[in-house]
């Protein structure tokens, strides 16, 4: 089936930028920009965490967080997002919002990036957006390895690095997965560090995108910031695979996803196995934490993944994100707190908290 954006005979192109978070992909979209590809008129604004600037059209970021909330998840969930969520109301009011910010965004430019990592799990809402607007997608995925990337997140959101991994590892069996049928090509981070004019002579011949500027000018402004020495967290690819205590699935994907780059060309098979066996665990998982019957879920569950050591694997990794991702939560909470109870209003209010508390143990009924 023809997408609406593709069939539009006069389409302009919608060049989306997709990946983890802290993969690279705000370096990428502002060498597309500087080349000529439309950047949006709201950025996000640039933080400690990245200096350079995000390059994310913020009220669209907005947009996608609110989305996310009302769906009942959010941009870092574990688990997949449900099929159903984008068949919703709130999707289709959300579709409309969308529709309207990229005009206000980017106007009717020719060629313009839609860049937010959020993007990567939310292409079953934006591909009918991106077909009213007669806007061809055409795809840009980042990898990078995931041990730099849950580096990079420890070092700005204090994850862990299994959560971290399996985050990544959502993110880009989505991207892959809703992209198959679209005009798409894969990029290392190291090759955009490395060799960045070969990067975008890849990307405008394998997406059939003719970039308007790549003057010397241009050309010296892009070498000041795509460096290999300021590249961070760096990994060679044999210290994630050489880890007896990171999950197979995470392994083989990174190694699909890598050979994609250089063959142009990605293992679907065995990336769809992969998420397989994550919705499997997912699902085992929430038998083992929801049901009422106390450990027999967890025997059950074990005798039924006996003798299957990769969906072990799966889960093992599955069930330490989940640990690190409610620590974090939970730290998260603690932290807020102590910023409320260092404000002058938690200060000024402390003697009324206490006499509220006095006054309500006065009302009580004396025990008999």
């Amino acid at each position: 089936m023809t997408d609406a954006a593709d069939a539009h005979p006069l389409a302009r192109h919608a060049l989306l930028v997709l990946g983890m978070h802290r993969s690279g992909t705000s370096a990428l979209t502002r060498v597309l920009g500087l080349c000529g590809a439309a950047l949006p008129r709201h950025n996000m604004d640039a933080a400690d965490s990245n200096a350079l600037g995000f390059w994310e059209p913020q009220p669209i970021v907005d947009a996608h967080d609110r989305f996310l909330s009302e769906a009942g998840t959010r941009w870092e969930a574990i688990a997949d997002y449900p099929p159903a969520m984008f068949a919703s109301e709130t999707a289709a009011a959300c579709r409309r919002i969308l529709a309207d910010l990229v005009r206000r965004e980017y106007g009717d430019v020719p060629l313009f990036i839609l860049k937010d990592p959020r993007v990567s799990r939310l292409m079953p809402l934006w591909r009918p957006v991106l077909g009213e607007l007669g806007a061809a997608p055409r795809i840009v995925i980042m990898v990078r390895n995931p041990l730099e990337i849950a580096g990079s997140m420890k070092q700005r959101d204090g994850w862990g690095e299994h959560r971290a991994l399996m985050v990544w590892l959502r993110y880009m069996l989505a991207a892959e997965r809703d992209t198959r049928d679209l005009p798409r090509c894969f990029v290392g981070y190291g090759q955009l560090m490395n060799d960045w004019r070969t990067v975008v002579d890849t990307i405008s011949q394998q997406l059939g995108i003719a970039f308007a500027r790549r003057d010397s000018a241009i050309e010296l402004q892009i070498d000041g910031f795509v460096r290999p020495d300021l590249r961070h967290h760096r990994h060679q690819a044999d210290a994630l695979l050489q880890r007896d205590d990171i999950a197979g699935c995470v392994k083989l994907a990174y190694r699909c996803l890598t050979d994609a780059t250089e063959a142009g060309t990605v293992d679907q098979s065995a990336l769809d196995e992969i998420a397989g066996a994550l919705d499997e665990a997912e699902a085992t998982l929430a038998r083992m934490t929801h049901r009422k019957a106390g450990a027999a879920p967890v025997r059950k569950a074990a005798q039924e993944t006996d003798n299957k050591p990769e969906f072990d694997d799966t889960l093992t990794a599955l069930m330490l994100a989940e640990i690190e991702q409610a620590i974090g939560l939970a730290e998260r909470a603690e932290r807020t707190l102590g910023e409320i109870r260092a404000t002058w209003s938690w200060r000024l209010t402390k003697p009324l908290r206490a006499l509220g508390r006095m006054l309500g143990r006065r009302g009580r009924p004396m025990t008999p």
